[in-house]
């Protein structure tokens, strides 16, 4: 089973990176959220491309294997952006890690997540600096506990291409030039039956086979042709000596009118649950019926993102947010939508962002798709 790098590493940074980074930075919890949300995908499509080739993975492995990269480093987030020797530590480090990703285009990607996330390229900058350390820590970790090699790495990262399709903003992949490394045939996501050499040759070889099947009944169908024609001639002989009736125009028909639309006023949507629960509630429900004839009317897509409370063990809360969407997916197509207006994405972290209460923490929202 591929494992979500996006998600899990998402996961594990909580809350309490903003929360850490925000004053740290000097910049708003909103700004630093986004900025953050940014450059992890980024970051992981960075390293799915290095480690796309075996060269590349095998250069990724000798980094991870290096005594600076902490595998437990996700363990011990308190005190990450103290502004002490160990910040001053991770910021060199990640200095060196980013620029081994992505060379003289890191400045591009500072200036293009700061001017769309609203905070200054400095922090951008240090954000990314000290993430870096962060994911290829557990990376490092992952490493030694499945026991990769290169080609192991190089089969992680490639199932990587299919999490974070539509995840980076197409202004990042451009200024990156990542853009065609996600957006061509993922051949490599996860689901993938064939790659595309080999549907090519599938098809040229059904192509064959279909017309060895049909020429007998062509060459049938030729003869009979023939035969025919003598026939079919005095038939158009007699036809253009009878007087031809004028053809009646159909009456017009009247147009339906338009249905004026409707105002999207119920998106986005919250599903509250109960603590440790995946089951929809009465009010859920009725949240739901409000919006389906909105997303019907409209023809909209929309997004499904699953939260839980801080409380309990974090690997258990992520299956728990998970099934709280999947309930709401279900709910959703059970009413009439199709499954196709539906994207399942998952959170930056899993924990609530709003009033901070648990209440509010156990829910899953309902929104537009970009």
């Amino acid at each position: 089973m591929s494992i979500n790098l996006l998600e899990t590493i998402a996961t594990a940074f909580g809350d309490e990176i903003v929360e850490q980074a925000s004053p740290f930075l000097g910049e708003s919890e909103k700004g630093t959220e986004s900025a953050l949300g940014m450059l992890l995908p980024t970051l992981l499509s960075g390293l799915a491309k290095q480690g796309s080739t075996f060269e590349g993975a095998s250069r990724l492995i000798k980094t991870l294997s290096g005594a600076a990269v902490d595998s437990g480093v996700l363990t011990n987030l308190a005190g990450l952006f103290s502004g002490g020797k160990r910040t001053d530590s991770l910021l060199a480090l990640g200095t060196d890690l980013v620029r081994g990703v992505f060379g003289d285009k890191v400045g591009s990607l500072l200036n293009t997540v700061a001017s769309l996330a609203g905070i200054k390229s400095s922090s951008v900058s240090k954000l990314l600096y000290m993430a870096a350390p962060l994911v290829f820590g557990y990376l490092k970790k992952l490493v030694s506990e499945r026991g990769l090699d290169a080609a192991g790495l190089m089969s992680l990262l490639g199932d990587q291409k299919g999490f974070l399709w539509g995840k980076v903003d197409d202004r990042i992949t451009g200024a990156l030039g990542v853009g065609s490394f996600l957006t061509e045939p993922a051949a490599s996501a996860p689901g993938t039956t064939y790659r595309g050499e080999y549907q090519t040759a599938r098809r040229e070889e059904d192509d064959t086979s279909l017309w060895s099947k049909l020429w007998p009944w062509l060459a049938l169908l030729a003869g009979l042709v023939a035969a025919t024609a003598p026939f079919r001639s005095c038939q158009r002989t007699e036809e253009t000596s009878l007087a031809t009736t004028p053809a009646v125009a159909p009456a017009p028909t009247k147009a339906a009118p338009e249905r004026a639309p409707r105002p999207v006023t119920v998106l986005p949507a919250k599903v509250y649950f109960d603590v440790g629960a995946a089951a929809i509630g009465p009010e859920g429900r009725k949240t739901i019926a409000d919006l389906i004839s909105t997303v019907q009317a409209h023809d909209l897509t929309v997004a499904i993102t699953g939260y839980t409370d801080r409380t309990g063990d974090v690997e258990k809360n992520l299956e728990l947010a998970k099934q709280r969407a999947l309930a709401v997916r279900d709910a959703l197509i059970n009413a009439g939508v199709a499954e196709d207006q539906i994207v399942m994405k998952p959170p930056l972290t899993i924990t609530t962002t709003g009033s901070g209460s648990d209440a509010e923490a156990r829910r899953v929202e309902i929104s537009r798709a970009n």
